[in-house]
């Protein structure tokens, strides 16, 4: 199915439904704090972890108390930010997979930020045992994350919720709880002709158990100017995504990225102020109210480079 017509189909709605995820907020419109936010998509590799733990520095850099949840059973981002600690945190019983299958209190997992204060935020840790709650089935299953978080929105301005890459009951529950999802996309063929199944998923979290779930839009990812087939993936989401979906400023292909992997933080806190970190910047202003979404400008981001 083209591009285009999945959108289409990710997007109808009945006329008594609620209103689409779809709608970006208007640039004047400050989020209510504290707001939860969600970064999705079925397929891995496509930057979700990257684009939540460069989004959390970010805000945690303009001053923002920030929580990020890792939600993976793979626990990528735990691994990137707390590394030292994630086995002792496992012996403990300090990771998401005692708050979502055995209740216990959030609070009492949280690891406090390490690291460059400036940038480095709390985190709840996953672990492999979290993957049981997939195969789990019990009445409202799919808000436990949602009442997990409630004792302790108070304590954040934001919470970003790193979402696994599936479609399985943790991404249900990352959905049902979040306030906003951000949908990063590699601008590769095969990564934005899932985009649909992605939007789709969400509009039906927002009509079935979380009407508060807007979707803010599709980021595209490890975009490179330089190569003909990135330009044409973004075009096509583009004219896919039409004034439907919002679709902001690429997060451009950069060295930086794996480099602060490498060393266990993120590019914003290593160099706050490199090219590749401007889109994660300018969404942390957004989520702040302190500005307008950082959507895409056409014509930079398709003008040609060197053919590669």
């Amino acid at each position: 199915m083209p591009l285009s017509e999945e959108v289409d189909c990710a997007v109808r709605r009945p006329a008594s439904a609620a209103p689409p995820a779809a709608a970006a907020p208007p640039a004047a419109a400050a989020p209510p704090p504290p707001r939860i936010l969600c970064f999705a998509n079925q397929k891995g590799g496509v930057g979700k972890t990257t684009s939540a733990a460069n989004t959390a520095a970010a805000l945690r850099l303009r001053g923002a108390r920030v929580l990020l949840v890792d939600m993976d059973p793979q626990a990528t981002a735990t691994l990137g930010l707390v590394s030292s600690r994630a086995a002792s945190l496992h012996r403990e019983g300090r990771t998401m997979a005692q708050v979502i299958l055995r209740e216990r209190p959030l609070a009492e997992i949280i690891v406090p930020a390490e690291g460059d204060a400036a940038t480095a935020c709390d985190v709840a840790s996953s672990h492999i045992e979290l993957a049981e709650a997939d195969s789990r089935r019990e009445p409202g299953f799919e808000r436990a994350l949602a009442e997990a978080l409630e004792p302790v929105l108070g304590d954040y301005d934001a919470i970003i919720v790193d979402a696994p890459p599936n479609l399985g009951m943790l991404t249900w529950q990352a959905l049902s709880a979040a306030q906003g999802a951000i949908v990063p996309v590699r601008t590769e063929p095969y990564d934005a002709m899932g985009v649909g199944l992605i939007l789709s998923t969400i509009t039906k979290i927002q009509r079935r158990s979380n009407p508060a779930l807007r979707l803010l839009g599709v980021l595209p990812t490890q975009f490179s100017r330089r190569k003909q087939v990135d330009r044409e993936v973004l075009a096509q989401l583009r004219a896919a995504l039409g004034d439907r979906v919002a679709l902001f400023s690429p997060v451009p292909e950069a060295a930086l990225f794996g480099h602060a992997s490498r060393n266990g933080t993120t590019a914003v806190a290593l160099e706050p102020g490199n090219r590749a970190v401007e889109t994660y910047q300018a969404l942390a202003d957004a989520l702040l109210g302190k500005a307008g979404w950082p959507l895409l400008d056409p014509r930079s981001a398709a003008a040609p480079g060197p053919s590669a």
